[in-house]
């Protein structure tokens, strides 16, 4: 009777056994990977460190280009910054009055808008607002381009 009941025992678990292998409830009773003893604990381990390792490029990422921005805009404030020294520069020579002109040489004076392709002797250079003008014989002339060639034209300085 004892050998009966071993039988009936061994054979009992093993119907139990492959019963729970048979997909009759929803949901598995042991997912396949943590039966095995450890490996769910291992698996969330890596699974966490290459979670923490993603975490920590991106933040790295968003740093590096914090970094970036703030340099931009350094650079940019630092345009500003020399753009606006440039114009207070360029105001205050506009606001220097116009140097006297030197007395008048043995010419007559020519009309506004007169081409003249070289300048007569003795011409000196006089800036006013920022543009360099030639004074000589009683005319104010500006440096210009027509076509490819330099020429002087009479003008009034501003």
């Amino acid at each position: 009777m004892k050998t009966m009941l071993k039988i009936s025992v061994v054979a009992s678990a093993l119907a139990l056994m492959l019963i729970a292998d048979i997909p009759l409830l929803s949901e598995q009773l042991v997912p396949e990977a943590h039966a095995i003893l450890g490996v769910r604990r291992r698996t969330a381990v890596v699974a966490g460190a290459t979670v923490h390792a993603a975490d920590e490029a991106q933040i790295s990422a968003s740093q590096q280009q914090a970094a970036a921005a703030n340099q931009q805009a350094a650079a940019a404030k630092q345009q500003a910054a020399d753009a606006e020294k440039q114009a207070a520069a360029a105001k205050q020579q506009a606001a220097a009055a116009p140097p006297a002109p030197p007395p008048a040489a043995s010419g007559k004076p020519l009309p506004l808008g007169t081409v003249v392709s070289t300048l007569p002797a003795g011409c000196t250079s006089t800036p006013v607002g920022g543009v360099d003008y030639f004074y000589c014989g009683g005319n104010f002339y500006r440096a210009a381009f027509q076509g490819s060639n330099l020429v002087y034209v009479t003008a009034q300085p501003k």
